[in-house]
């Protein structure tokens, strides 16, 4: 029989009012998760709603939309003055191949560093860390995974790079904000679009040239701009609470650990918690009840 089993390590048993305080105080990180995660949850529905207003009415308050002259468009109503144009239109495809080998230092793309549904670049990779032939891309363009459309993931580049052959590399001319372009490519009707052309069984494409022929709603460069900067307005409260998630979840491990191990005491944590944490929102820390 193994010694561990015959000796086991001595484990620090706090008095039951101790235990109380710990389980209280673990659980109030834990609540304050759960709400973080709420909020997160609302915020993106109201992301959704939000771009289905903006992409039918425009920058206007919700309030305001019965007095937005209309238009029949074959993508349905829309603003009076914007154009209807074919994605093809106002983008095009970049296709320039580069081996890693000859990139630099330059940052990599796959399709595993983009987040569904965020237009954000928020991981990449190295390009000495790939081998096979890659894509080229300049700041400014949008980088859109065309394998497995359903999962949307599309993302605006803030910086020169290389990226996956399984992305494709869109560049906005001149009637067109790349950032506008970065949103629309996330409404439900180009994600459905797009998932209608795929070919393939086991690994579903869409390609450039089903793509471009997508009909798109084109306001003016203004309320193009506009439209970009109240979906980011929300992007960035998303962001916040998920920085906000995530440290409450490392808080949470910390205080797991050190709580169990004897390292610190309820009453160190609930004195230190007294004017609250400005990272996690969280205190001071009620009294648990014995």
């Amino acid at each position: 029989m193994p010694e561990i089993a015959l000796n086991p390590p001595p484990f620090n048993l706090p008095p039951l009012p101790e235990q109380r305080a710990i389980a209280h105080v673990l659980r109030t990180v834990q609540w304050a998760k759960e709400a973080t995660e709420g909020v997160i949850a609302a915020l993106k529905e109201l992301k959704k709603s939000l771009m289905q207003h903006l992409f039918t009415y425009g920058p206007v308050p919700v309030t305001e939309r019965e007095r937005v002259p209309l238009q029949e468009t074959e993508i349905g109503p829309l603003p009076a003055h914007w154009r209807v144009v074919r994605l093809g239109e106002v983008a095009t495809l970049f296709t320039r191949g580069i081996d890693p080998a000859n990139a630099g230092a330059k940052r990599y793309i796959g399709l595993e560093h983009i987040e569904p549904g965020n237009i954000r670049i928020q991981h990449w990779g190295k390009a000495d860390d790939v081998r096979s032939l890659k894509t080229a891309f300049q700041q400014g363009d949008v980088l859109y995974g065309k394998l497995r459309p359903y999962l949307d993931k599309a993302v605006l580049a803030e910086w020169d790079g290389i990226c996956s052959t399984d992305i494709l590399v869109i560049k906005a001319q001149s009637s067109l904000l790349p950032e506008f372009l970065a949103y629309l490519v996330h409404t439900s009707q180009f994600i459905d679009y797009a998932i209608s052309t795929t070919t393939g069984v086991n690994h579903p494409r869409t390609s450039w040239k089903a793509l471009q022929k997508f009909p798109i709603s084109l306001p003016p460069l203004d309320e193009q701009r506009e439209i970009a900067r109240m979906l980011q307005a929300v992007d960035a409260k998303i962001a916040a609470e998920q920085a906000r998630r995530a440290a409450l979840e490392e808080l949470f491990k910390t205080l797991l650990h050190q709580l169990m191990t004897g390292q610190i005491r309820v009453s160190n944590i609930t004195g230190a918690q007294q004017s609250g944490d400005p990272a996690t929102g969280i205190g001071p820390f009620p009294q648990s009840e014995d």
